[in-house]
């Protein structure tokens, strides 16, 4: 092989080499942009759930506080599960690289047991029967569980 070839092929290998190394620096970036948009918008689910709860926990001390009564209590609850779903929705939509999967999965799953608790208690309300008020017991306490795997899974992933 001519000297010039040998130059030429070393030349090209050192361009290919560089490319390769930029090309993968390049999809670090991506990924770590990627890993910080999801984080921010989990962040951002968790402060609105959060609030939520706040909001509809302000309700529910009214009618134990007895200034509502349980038909105006279901109302509220009817106003508050919409929001609710809203919120899983928006968890369900995020963008979620592969290693924040299982923290998605517990967002999703303890705003989604918030919910069926808050139904649970309506039944509760309507039909008087305790079994409906101890599941909706159960399902909040799950919700507060999963949340808490939540936070203890995204920590994890990094």
């Amino acid at each position: 092989m001519k000297r010039k070839q040998k130059s030429r092929i070393i030349t090209i290998g050192g361009i290919v080499a560089i490319a390769v190394l930029v090309g993968f620096m390049i999809s670090l970036q991506v990924e770590a942009m990627r890993n910080n948009k999801f984080k921010r918008g989990f962040e951002k689910i968790v402060i609105d759930v959060n609030t939520l709860t706040q909001q509809y926990q302000g309700e529910e001390s009214k009618w134990l506080a007895k200034n509502y009564n349980n038909s105006t209590m279901i109302s509220v609850i009817n106003q508050y599960l919409p929001k609710y779903q809203e919120l899983i929705d928006r968890a369900e939509a995020l963008d979620t690289p592969e290693r924040y999967k299982e923290s998605q999965g517990y967002l999703v799953s303890a705003i989604e047991s918030e919910k069926q608790s808050n139904e649970h208690f309506r039944n509760y309300l309507v039909t008087h029967d305790r079994q409906e008020y101890d599941r909706s017991s159960d399902l909040l306490t799950k919700s507060l569980t999963d949340s808490a795997n939540a936070d203890a899974a995204i920590k994890a992933a990094g």
